[in-house]
């Protein structure tokens, strides 16, 4: 009898090891969902989709290029116009009594001194010519007229302005003290004078 029991009692726990492998078995078909988590490729591809619009072309740092640039004549002489095509907005209007207003001319790459006539020079640091629009227009070409200068002081006057190119289709290309090539297409022919201009960085 005590061999029977003891064959009883293996056999039962034969039968619970049998009863518990399918436990383990659900266990585990049960548990591989969890593993396999969703897969995450999804948020990164979409996070490179949106990269190109965010990233800003080196060439061109201003959005919006090309921008619009208009430079007015003033009844008094007591206010100029420094623009800096380095920084944006391009233009700082200062008080020329002001003891700082040599200091505020400094980093600028052209100088719009309001007066009559008024006078457009370009900044100690910077070059600047002028690209007629008979010629094709392209980086080298505008590299090469602020190369060549020639905007360093004029009156703007109507003699002043038609020798020196100042006329509604061509472009002052300038390089800036920072050595960025800007290109100024002239939009508005000088009148009054005004100059409206519209600004496209180049490099």
């Amino acid at each position: 009898m005590i061999a029977g029991i003891f064959v009883v009692a293996t056999s039962g726990d034969d039968d619970k090891r049998e009863d518990a492998k399918p436990s383990a078995t659900v266990a585990t078909h049960a548990a591989k969902p969890t593993a396999s988590a969703p897969p995450s490729p999804e948020p990164s591809a979409s996070a490179h989709a949106e990269s190109p619009e965010r990233s800003v072309d080196p060439a061109k740092p201003f959005p919006g290029e090309p921008l619009p640039l208009r430079l007015n004549g003033d009844s008094t002489c007591d206010y100029a116009s420094h623009i800096d095509f380095d920084s944006y907005p391009f233009v700082t209007r200062v008080d020329r009594s002001e003891p700082d207003a040599e200091d505020a001319a400094a980093p600028a790459d052209l100088n719009w001194y309001g007066c009559s006539p008024v006078e457009f020079a370009t900044g100690r640091d910077s070059r600047a010519g002028v690209l007629s629009k008979r010629q094709p227009f392209s980086r080298q070409a505008c590299e090469a007229a602020a190369s060549g200068g020639g905007l360093e002081e004029i009156l703007m006057h109507s003699n002043a302005v038609e020798e020196a190119g100042i006329i509604a289709g061509n472009s002052i290309c300038v390089i800036t003290d920072k050595g960025r090539l800007v290109r100024a297409q002239i939009v508005e022919a000088p009148w009054a004078p005004n100059l409206s201009l519209k600004i496209t960085t180049l490099s």
